[in-house]
């Protein structure tokens, strides 16, 4: 296990990563009370070494970003999501080409949507601690524990990623990975830039229109706030509290203070922003108002919805893969009302690639039989 405190010494290991066809990365970060999450430690291993890398410490990422953007180095890491959202706020790029341990699994068969613990298990038949898990990886110096706990969440990542592509390969689905990884990057970069909108609002569809507008404009207010203070979205104003803002269109300190939920402190400190952001919107002319959202499905376009879902559930069954891996909700759902009830219907983007043969052809069928019966 090697310490990387200063940038020479990351510059003279990261020299050498250039060279490499695969690294393991992982990360470990805080984010508890913030809005962007707190570099703690880098991880990587090369094959030969465990290499720790202290953010604290160092201020001078270029080598690292380097072998994160090199072309011909991949990176092995394990359900990265999250460890995207670190590397890109603190870095300023993404680990690219990567190989996601945790979808190669699934794809390979092996049981699911697993952990990482699990799937060391599993592979290599090796029984992992998470006691630090929720530690303070801000804290310094670092545990012996938390240094053998972030040091094994790159120790195994090698090793089961040149097994996870021998079995893919075999099942000639190792080209589907390396097409679903290069998606996982491009979702996540297109999320970004569409940053959390007013859709996500659970039952943001029942408000009207004007509702609409101020939930839109209270959503982009709160993300602009959030970032701005560096506090989580939650601990300004919550997704609900939201909705019953845009509902009660309160008018005044008052009639706001009395929406159960709100923090007393919140009313204080942005009460009077809320009340003048709720205020203009009446000023906003309609053709300038959001969208509405669709409404849930009829009931017998819900049928339809489950008859899809079924043809889903059979196809996952004889690949022995997760259903969710072939096909989410939201993308049956969008298929299902760009042609409901009488077409014509087609394969959306997020199901084309090797999905269109697997999966959206014979969805269309369904669909298209369905049609012809209503």
């Amino acid at each position: 296990m090697i310490y990387i405190k200063d940038n020479q010494a990351l510059a003279q290991a990261a020299k050498q990563w250039l060279d490499l066809p695969r690294i393991a990365l992982d990360s470990e970060f805080m984010r508890v009370d913030t809005f962007f999450p707190k570099l703690a430690l880098i991880q990587v291993n090369d094959g030969s070494d465990t290499y720790l890398i202290d953010p604290l410490a160092i201020d001078n990422w270029e080598p690292l970003q380097a072998v994160f953007t090199c072309k011909t180095c991949v990176k092995v890491l394990h359900s990265p999501s999250e460890d995207f959202d670190a590397f890109f706020h603190n870095l300023g790029v993404l680990p690219e080409p990567m190989m996601d341990t945790q979808l190669a699994a699934s794809m390979a068969s092996l049981g699911g949507i697993m952990g990482y613990q699990k799937l060391v298990k599993a592979l290599l038949n090796v029984e992992l601690e998470k006691g630090e898990t929720r530690s303070d990886w801000l804290q310094r110096p670092l545990s012996e524990n938390q240094l053998h706990y972030a040091a094994d969440d790159v120790e195994y990542l090698l090793p089961m990623a040149q097994m996870l592509e021998e079995k893919l390969s075999a099942q000639g689905r190792w080209e589907w990975l390396l097409e679903d990884c290069q998606q996982v990057l491009q979702d996540w970069r297109e999320t970004q830039e569409a940053g959390y909108s007013y859709e996500r609002i659970k039952k943001a569809w029942m408000l009207k229109g004007h509702q609409l507008n101020v939930l839109s404009q209270l959503v982009d207010w709160r993300e602009q706030r959030c970032k701005t203070v560096n506090i989580p979205r939650g601990h300004l104003l919550s997704d609900p509290l939201l909705m019953e803002l845009a509902t009660r269109l309160p008018q005044s300190s008052k009639q706001l203070s009395s929406i159960k939920g709100i923090r007393q402190a919140t009313v204080r400190k942005e009460g009077e922003q809320i009340i003048q952001l709720i205020q203009a919107c009446k000023d906003t002319p309609k053709e300038e108002w959001p969208p509405r959202m669709d409404r849930p499905l009829s009931q017998n376009a819900g049928e339809w919805f489950k008859k899809m879902r079924r043809q889903i559930d059979k196809i996952a069954e004889q690949l022995d893969v997760p259903p969710e891996l072939l096909a989410r909700k939201k993308q049956l759902e969008a298929m299902l009302r760009e042609g409901y009830p009488n077409g014509p219907f087609t394969v959306p983007a997020a199901l084309q690639g090797w999905r269109e043969k697997v999966v959206g052809e014979p969805l269309l069928d369904v669909l298209n039989q369905l049609s012809k019966q209503s």
